[in-house]
Parts: structure tokens; sequence; C-alpha cells
């Protein structure tokens, strides 16, 4: 690791990150990649230091708010407070392993992987990520698509086939085991009934009842002092009294002063308060009696409700619940030849509603897939690649049964970048500026849907120039127009679209090497452009980077509108 201490606040937009080869830009990418998770090697940590700490913070927006996955994952690991404006991610790692936090709480490195994939996708010639991820690819096409409803209709219809094969299953276990189950069965049911369990709350009751009763002299004793002081004072004169007498001195007085007559109506609301507290404490004080009798009524309930939490809590109403699965069970006991029949029945009613549901969202699927690939095939048109391909296969699910939750068959992407070259899967085929550009392609129609804000695009214009160069830097551009891109290229065009500029520098300092990072100005941009296209600073070389700057801004103002949009229908 070449960087002692460095913090980036990257822009919206698109964001440049240049340099030298070697400066260190790829580590600030894979820094950031394992701040959401990904793998790292323990000896990244600098020599001489004891750990390294790396946090990627991201802003909510405002407009879409956090994702809806978010708030499930963080609940599924017990963190029930949701995240504020910010939420940190990050990854302290030392020579002996890692530790990963949200918002400071420890998890698992799998969890914070998963909640990285909300937020950034990293596309490079090495690292496709969840691109080449079957599921993931399912899921796409499906929101590519707008199978939602056909994608909610088969898992609702694999549910219930599902749970009509399991209780059948469960049914046809053997009938001795079904006795003994049985028997087990009508005994906690029977410990249930004899508990009587009418009021759900009732040991909130009994526990108050029972505090009222331990404590009815020390009750007592205190009603009767507030009502004696407040009211009745036998023994020296009540607070009601006193107010009373200091009332009718007030009121012999309210011709010479009219405040006194103010004072002394304020003082009679002051009476009544004092009587009607006065008569509750009464009334309550004719009711708190000392009742061992009734005192040892309440612990022998509370016991035997104990003991009913014991065995079946946390409480009443889960025991009533437990209560009411007993019977459910015992009655459908009672008829298991006859529900075998029906249910057979139904599991094949089920079983066809699922087929069904299953084929309509396979024709979808082939939809979709023939759309996706028109698309895909357009972009990589643009990105001059005339002769590459996507193909969007649809294969038969050969699971535990021909069906699944997610539908009848699996999705696999695969690619051919020449023509007449066999298509091979995404997550197979090698890496290199073709397969680049045809990772472009794809997460140009992909980002419409897969709501990731932020994009990283590491070299994805290695050995292209001219028109290509053109093309894939006017695609980046266009995906940073409502949200965030990172990109390290070493092409002018592309570096021309940056809206910011980060230039890596690798310096020897104190016989040590270290990798610094700034960001750029407008001029200091525009330099680093001119040496970039033709290695100096030269005026010629400034005029073509000022040429491609302001291309870069003629295609941002002519191209603003937004790149999600659901796939559209030909």
């Amino acid at each position: 690791m070449l960087f002692e201490a460095l913090q980036l606040s990257l822009q919206r937009g698109m964001c440049l990150l240049a340099g030298e080869t070697g400066a260190g830009k790829s580590i600030l990418i894979e820094a950031l990649d394992a701040a959401l998770g990904g793998r790292v090697n323990l000896d990244v940590v600098r020599s001489g230091a004891a750990r390294s700490i790396i946090e990627a913070t991201f802003r909510c927006d405002e407009s879409t708010g956090w994702p809806e996955d978010l708030r499930h994952i963080l609940e599924r690991e017990g963190l029930t407070e949701p995240p504020g404006e910010e939420l940190i991610l990050s990854r302290e790692i030392t020579p002996r392993g890692s530790r990963c936090r949200i918002d400071g709480h420890l998890i698992p490195q799998a969890t914070l992987r998963e909640v990285g994939h909300l937020f950034v996708t990293i596309v490079s010639q090495h690292e496709h990520q969840r691109l080449g991820e079957s599921e993931f690819q399912r899921q796409l096409l499906d929101s590519l698509g707008r199978h939602e409803p056909l994608t909610t209709a088969v898992a609702q219809a694999y549910g219930r086939w599902t749970e009509l094969r399991s209780l059948y299953e469960k049914l046809q276990a053997d009938s001795r085991q079904r006795a003994r189950e049985e028997d087990f069965w009508r005994f906690q049911l029977a410990e249930i009934e004899a508990a009587r369990l009418d009021n759900p709350h009732e040991m909130d009751a009994l526990k108050a009842e029972r505090l009222r009763l331990l404590h009815a002299q020390s009750l007592r004793a205190a009603c009767e002092k507030g009502y004696q002081g407040l009211y009745a004072g036998e023994a020296e004169p009540s607070v009601y009294d006193q107010t009373e007498r200091i009332v009718h001195t007030l009121s012999e007085l309210t011709d010479v002063d009219e405040e006194l007559a103010k004072a002394a109506d304020s003082l009679l609301g002051v009476q009544a308060i004092i009587k009607d507290i006065a008569s509750d404490l009464r009334r309550h004080l004719e009711i708190l009696e000392a009742d061992p009798q009734r005192l040892e009524e309440v612990e022998a309930r509370l016991d035997v409700l104990v003991g009913l939490l014991r065995k079946w809590g946390p409480d009443l109403p889960a025991v009533l619940t437990h209560a009411e699965d007993l019977r459910y069970k015992l009655q459908a006991l009672a008829h298991v030849d006859q529900q075998l029949n029906t249910m057979e029945r139904d599991i094949h009613a089920a079983e066809e509603a699922l087929r069904s549901a299953c084929a309509a969202l396979t024709v979808a699927r082939q939809d979709a897939a023939e759309r996706l690939e028109r698309e895909v095939a357009e972009h990589l048109r643009e990105l001059e690649l005339p002769q590459a391909r996507l193909h969007v296969k649809l294969r038969p699910y050969c699971g535990n049964g021909p069906f699944r939750a997610g539908g009848a068959e699996n999705v696999e992407f695969e690619v051919s970048l020449n023509a007449g070259e066999a298509p091979r899967s995404l997550a197979k085929t090698a890496s290199g500026g073709e397969m680049a550009r045809v990772l472009l392609a794809l997460q140009s129609v992909l980002a419409r849907v897969d709501g990731v804000n932020t994009l990283v695009f590491d070299e994805v214009d290695t050995g292209i120039s001219g028109r290509a160069a053109r093309a894939v830097a006017d695609k980046l551009a266009t995906l940073a127009q409502d949200r965030q891109v990172l990109c390290i290229t070493h092409l002018p065009p592309v570096a021309a679209m940056a809206d910011q500029h980060i230039h890596l520098e690798k310096i020897a300092r104190n016989g040590r090497t270290w990798v610094e990072a700034r960001n750029l100005d407008d001029g200091e941009s525009l330099r680093e452009l001119a040496a970039m296209a033709g290695g100096t600073a030269a005026p010629a070389a400034l005029q073509h980077a000022a040429e491609l700057k302001s291309h870069a801004r003629r295609f941002k103002d002519q191209s603003a509108t937004p790149t999600r949009k659901p796939l559209e229908k030909t």
C-alpha cells in the first residue's frame, strides 16, 4: 500500500483518475473494492504500519432515497436503525485478517459485499463482478423487461406448490410416528386448554395486581395520608382548608385591589382540583385491601402462566398461536386419507398453475432477451465492434424439480467477439480490450434498471483509438448524466469528458515511495490532457486539448437526457 493517508471527495458525473502508468490508479480501485467487501490480500498493509483502514461514504439520493434492499439487509443483520443522510462502509485490514463494518457495526464480509453491490459496479477487463453471475443476469433481464407481475405470479405459484407438496409429504409419514405425534400434541393442547387462556394480556394484569396486593398496606397508608393532607384534615388543617381560608382573606380585599380577585378565582379552581384528587384517593383507598388469599391465587395463576411461557413462549399470544397450530394438526390427522386424496388434486392444480405462470414468464423473457441482444448489438456497433454479439440464453432449470421460485429456466449471458466465433459464457470469457467494450455496451443498457448510482470503469478503452475512442467517451459521458462514473483511462477523448480530474503521482521521500492524489483545476486539467494527447504541453497540444474539451461540452449539452428508463419494445 503506497498511501499513508488519503481522502477523496468524488463528485457526481464523470470523475477521471489520471496519472502515469504505475502511479497507483488501480490501487484506488482495489481499495474501493475492498471497502465494498471484495477480496483482499493481507499483505496490502504498508510496511511499518499496523493496519490499513479504508472507508467509503455514500450520500443518500434525495430523489430516490436509500435502496429498499438495503433496509432488508440491515434488518437481517439486526441493524434496525435506518441510515441517515450518509452510510459508511469500512474495512480494517491487518496482517492477521480484516474486519468489515457498516456505520461502525461489525458485519460479515459477505454482507458488506451484498451492500456494496447496491451502490457500486466495477467494470474492467479483468473484473466482471456480478455481470458474470447467472442469478444476477436473470434479475437484470426481468428488470429490463418489466416482468415484476410475472415473476411475482411465479413466486406465489411456486410457494403454493411447494407448500402443498411439503404438507403432503408430511402427511405421508409413517402412521406409527403420526400416532406418537398425535398423543404428544393432544397432551400439549390439553395442558394449554386447562389453563383457560381467555385474555392474551392476562399476565400483565396479574403482575400489576400482585404488585398492588404485596404493597397493599403501604398503598393504603399513602392514600390515607394524601387524603387527610389534601382534604380531611383531622389532625391539622388540610390543604383544602388552608386554601379556603386564603380565598376568604383575599375576597375581603377585592374592593381594594382587583388583582386579588383574580388570585382568589384561581385558588377556587385549585380547590376544585384538590377536591377531585382527594375524592380519587378516597375511592382508591376503599378498594385497597390486604387479601392474602387473593395474593395466593394470583401467585398460583402466574406460576401456571410462567410454566406455559417456558414451554411455548415468549408470551401468551405465542402460546395461543401454538394451541391453534396443535388444533389444526390434530384436525388434519383426523382425516389423513381423505386429505391425501384432496391434496393430490390440489398439488396437480397448483403445478398446472405454476407451469402456466412459468410459461408466460418464459415467453416474456424470450422477448426481452431478443430486445436486449438488439440493443447491445447497437451499442457494440457504436463502439466499433460490429461483429460482436451478446447472446442471452434461457436454459431449463435442472435442480430439484423442473421449477423454482425464479421460473423454469436459468439465464446466462454469452458473448462472441468475432463473426463465426462460438458464443462463450460472459463469466468465462477472457479479458481484453474488446471484452471491456462488450461490458461497456452491456452496462449502457443495464444501467437503466440496476439502481446502482456509481459505476467504475477501469481501462475499458485499452487497445482502441480513433472513432472507437470517441464512441467509448460518448458512452461513458452518457452514463454519467444521472449517476457517478469513475474512470481510469489513457485516451484523451475519454479524459476530456471528465467533470472532475484527479491526478495521481508516485513520489520518493525520505527513502520511501508514496502516492499523492489531488484535484486539478481547469488549467491543470487542460495541460494534463494536452500531455496525454501529445506527450507535451506545447501550444499545438494545448489547442488540441481545448478542442477535445469543447467537443465534450457540446456533447454533454446536446445529450442531457436521463439514461434510467425501461427496455423499449419494438
